[in-house]
């Protein structure tokens, strides 16, 4: 058998350019799913990228992510439906269009006609960048880009609110006034999870005032056993956010602290916070006690309002105590509510049934009842509140402080907590049963369990309704009349019930659909609202089928997803929305393995950016080492456990360095020698008579070993999904094989030995099925060429048989060879001898050593040593490697030992020049020294290929 010659300077962007035109040719990448049988199915959900995106590493590592398990199954025999898709809805196009149209607002969507904004939306996402495919086909990702689903798709949209009906029949979905964070330019909610996924905070400045409430008079008059005989008593307030104070209808107080009254520079009155907290605000100025007391005694306590703009109820303007809404670690110990503008503001103003004021607006401006402000930004509004407290001498303190605030992950404008009637997904019922469920999902890291489980529990009701366009519809059609409502959950359901075409599902053309309402006779128009884009992202796997109108026997069989992956954030996000849609919908989870990735940093542990320069630039790292490098990086490192790495670019080129071209070089290494030797190889393990470890050479029998080793560590490790410690043991094996293996063999394979290259050819062969979900390019070259097979990736996945006992032992005792290998080499280096240059003795001392001679005939080989002298010792604990091994050369050079390692130097000058004059590995020459050792000219013309020696200037001749 001949094999094509390989290049000694593999160039593998250009390689693995060959290997995606013959994949592409030849239909590989749809061959592998379609040989296997569908009645093995293993399911795999992609989490879609937005179209608006671009391709970085965070973007390369999940697509490798994605890819490396599903090759790994495919080779196991399952048949695995691999399809890309595209984020096309939300707030990230809407922002790109509203760029585009010059338009600022909603305000101005609605002036320039939301149809018009729609067709723009359509025109946008039609553009979606060609650079994707090219990154994914050049990390060596096989999914069908051609199918690709689109969360715009009519059929994709009609899933969606097919989900939504299911939902709201169960009594799972209500509508309700919540607070939540809020974006005053998009006008629309924002989910607590998409500002934590995208880590969107920044510091940011804003004003702090201390405020002095005036505690009423009816309740003055029952404080004489303060001291106050004159003036006035007030409770001292903190807050950053000045805006929400003409919303102000509580003061919260911790009924477990002590608070005090005190004194200040103004001798007339008194004031109230915690003890605690009276060096931060009074500073350096001067204070008196005059009364201490728990904070329990001041509830009920009433205070007069700072603005009347609203009516009030009857708990309004009173001290109240609430969970945990008071901290001693800043302001005054006595907290300023506003319900409508916080999340547990609103939930206390519920409790004690406080007023909930409509005090801004959708554009984050007051409303007309706030008279002095009305229609001003409530953030341009702090100075002017902060100059009116002044006025009614209410201010007792300001300053600037510096915070991490929320901002809007696409327009970036700061966020504020606002009340606002919207569409919920009732998790507090789901909860016990979302818990439940996520027992049977396997996770990676657990730490991200750990994550997941506490965003669970944690989990306020998900708020699904957005007032925006580019979106699917909430398909909850309402009657102008009696109020009545629909929920519809399919196209032909709204075509029936309307007699109207629907020929889109986007605003405005649904809007435009009108039903007759069965109670009162009256027009039902739908509702405005829009879901939410991660309601689409949820509902992703049915979507992406057209579930239940299509394909419903093939989703039901790979029903729950086999397998998902995307970066830690998706535990509160995709991996969140998912579970929880899946259980509101099918009782159950929605995925059984999930890996959570971590995060990649540019080099300097900052975010990675351009003005930084901190990142070496994707395309030119492909296209200077190939995709198989990278998959090599990332695939091994930390990351693919949930920890962060800082992008390395010494470490992707260690890993070209280091294992590509080392297994590149043994490949070529093969071919360069099998090509001088006709005999018939075969990847059938039989045909190397392994039984035991007698029927071949030492080193055969170890490599053999240690393949099976091999295999039955990558298995057990892709099997638990753990990828770092089966891309390892593939790129320890490449380091074994070669510089172990592969150079310790050397003399049989100069010496044409048939049974050394059936091993390697055998090692090779099986070792890139075993690598080939890791390094796909390199393996296909190296199987195809050596096999004549279409491709690796057509395989099964190796059967090899654990080691056997006596493989086992072998194992071992190389093990413990290689340490002592390792330590004479080290004394060698330090002592300043050569390699070359033979030494009298190795002796080594430890509790392990009982080697068989031809293992000690490889410590002479290797140290270059004429004997060894094994030495056991007594130990309690025998270890794998002997820790306590002690090795020593003899150093002693005699005359004999001089002349051998002067051959050896003659010899390996040969050789150099042979190979600067282009030689061939098979062809005697004539060789001119100006002296050599006599002893040794038989040894010097048989290693170096010398048909004779003559005495003269050192030359190479008749070649």
């Amino acid at each position: 058998m001949k094999f094509q010659p390989v290049p000694s300077h593999p160039n593998f962007f250009d390689l693995q350019s060959k290997i995606l035109k013959f994949w592409e040719k030849n239909k590989v990448f749809e061959k592998s799913i379609a040989q296997r049988s569908k009645d093995n199915l293993y399911s795999f959900y992609d989490g879609p990228p937005f179209v608006t995106g671009s391709p970085h590493y965070g973007t390369l590592l999940s697509s490798i992510a994605k890819d490396i398990i599903p090759r790994y199954f495919t080779m196991k025999g399952k048949r695995i439906r691999r399809v890309w898709g595209w984020d096309c809805h939300g707030l990230p196009i809407e922002n790109k269009v509203e760029e585009k149209l010059g338009l600022a607002n909603r305000r101005d969507i609605e002036k320039a006609g939301i149809k018009r904004f729609i067709e723009s939306c359509y025109d946008y996402v039609s553009k979606s960048s060609p650079e994707w495919q090219w990154y994914v086909d050049h990390v060596g990702r096989w999914v069908d880009f051609e199918n690709a689903y689109k969360t715009m798709d009519q059929d994709y949209m009609e899933t969606v609110i097919w989900v939504f009906k299911q939902i709201y029949d169960r009594g799972l979905i209500y509508k309700g006034k919540r607070t939540s964070l809020f974006c005053t330019r998009c006008s629309t909610p924002i989910s607590n999870f998409e500002i934590a996924m995208d880590n969107s905070y920044a510091d940011m400045q804003d004003p702090a005032v201390t405020v002095e409430f005036k505690v009423a008079s009816h309740q003055q008059e029952n404080t004489g056993d303060w001291g106050l005989k004159t003036g006035s008593l007030f409770l001292l307030a903190w807050t950053t956010t000045p805006w929400t104070l003409p919303a102000n209808r509580a003061l919260v107080i911790d009924p477990d602290e002590t608070y005090v009254a005190v004194k200040g520079n103004d001798p007339d009155n008194q004031y109230i916070l915690a003890k605690k907290r009276l060096k931060a605000v009074f500073g350096k100025d001067k204070y008196k006690i005059v009364k201490t007391f728990k904070g329990k005694e001041l509830i009920g306590l009433s205070y007069e309002p700072l603005y009347d703009f609203f009516p009030k109820k009857k708990g309004d303007f009173k001290v109240h105590q609430y969970k945990n809404m008071v901290n001693m670690d800043e302001g005054t110990g006595i907290v300023h509510s506003a319900p409508g503008f916080g999340e547990i503001d609103t939930e206390m103003g519920r409790h004690y049934e406080l007023s909930m004021v409509d005090a801004v607006d959708d554009e984050g401006k007051f409303t007309k009842a706030v008279k002095p402000w009305a229609g001003t930004h409530v953030k341009k509004a702090d100075p002017k509140i902060i100059e009116d407290l002044e006025k009614k001498d209410r201010l007792f303190k300001k300053e600037t402080i510096t915070h991490s605030y929320p901002y809007c992950y696409r327009c970036k404008t700061p966020l504020i907590y606002k009340a606002q009637s919207s569409w919920f997904i009732n998790v507090q019922k789901l909860k016990k049963q979302l818990l439940k469920t996520n027992k049977n999902i396997n996770w990676v890291p657990q730490s991200a369990n750990n994550r997941f489980k506490k965003g669970i529990e944690n989990a306020p009701d998900w708020c699904i309704s957005r007032t925006r366009y580019w979106a699917t519809p909430m398909p909850i059609w309402q009657c102008d009349k009696c109020k009545e409502r629909k929920v519809l959950g399919s196209i032909s359901e709204i075509e029936k019930l309307s007699g109207q075409k629907v020929k889109d599902l986007h605003r405005p053309f649904i809007d435009k659909i009108t039903i007759k309402c069965q109670k009162c006779n009256g027009v039902m128009h739908r509702i405005r609202e829009v879901l939410d884009c991660w309601m689409e992202s949820g509902s992703m796997p049915y979507g992406e089928r057209h579930y239940p109108f299509e394909n419903k026997k093939e989703f039901e069989k790979g029903f729950p997803a086999d397998y998902i992956s995307e970066y830690v954030a998706q535990t509160r996000a995709w991996f969140y929305v998912m579970h929880a849609v899946s259980n509101a919908l099918m009782d159950t989870h929605c995925f059984k393995n999930v890996v959570s990735t971590g995060v990649i940093f540019g080099s300097d542990g900052r975010k990675m950016s351009k003005s930084y320069g901190n990142y070496p630039n994707p395309k030119k790292t492909l296209e200077k080492y190939g995709g198989d490098v990278l998959r090599l990086y990332l695939m091994g490192s930390p990351i693919m456990v949930g920890e962060n790495i800082n992008i390395s670019e010494e470490k992707i080129e260690n890993a070209y360095k280091k294992t590509l071209l080392i297994l590149w070089n043994s490949y070529r290494y093969f071919v360069t020698f099998a090509n001088l030797v006709p005999a018939e190889y075969t990847p059938e393990v039989k045909s190397l008579n392994t039984s035991g470890v007698d029927g071949l050479a030492i080193l055969d029998s170890w490599i053999l070993a240690r393949l099976k080793l091999l295999c039955q560590k990558v298995t057990q490790s892709f099997d638990k999904y753990l990828v770092p410690p089966a891309v390892n043991e593939i790129v320890d094996f490449v380091t074994d094989l070669s510089t172990w293996y592969i150079r310790r063999s050397r003399d049989r394979f100069n010496s044409q030995d048939k049974k050394a290259l059936k091993t390697l050819y055998f090692v090779l062969v099986t070792f890139s099925k075993i690598a080939a979900p890791v390094i796909p390019f390199t393996t296909e070259s190296i199987f195809r060429n050596l096999t004549g097979k279409q491709s690796v990736h057509l395989e099964d996945w190796p059967k090899l048989p654990e080691p056997t006992a006596g493989e086992k032992k072998l194992l071992k005792q190389m093990k413990l060879v290689r340490q002592i290998c390792s330590e004479g080499n080290r004394i060698r280096k330090e002592e300043g001898i050569p390699l070359r240059q033979p030494l009298k003795s190795c002796k080594a001392q430890g509790s392990s050593l009982k080697l068989t001679d031809k293992l000690a005939q490889l410590i002479k080989e290797e140290l270059n040593v004429k004997k060894v002298i094994l030495k056991k010792t007594k130990t309690k604990k025998p270890c794998p490697v002997d820790v306590g091994l002690k090795v020593s050369l003899d150093l002693k050079l005699t005359p004999p030992l001089k002349k051998e390692g002067r051959a050896r130097e003659i010899i390996r000058e040969i050789q150099k020049e042979r190979g600067r004059l282009g030689c061939k590995r098979d062809q005697k020459v004539i060789v001119y020294l100006p002296s050599w050792p006599k002893e040794f000219e038989e040894e010097i013309k048989r290693k170096a290929l010398v048909r004779k020696l003559i005495k003269g200037k050192f030359k190479i001749s008749n070649f």
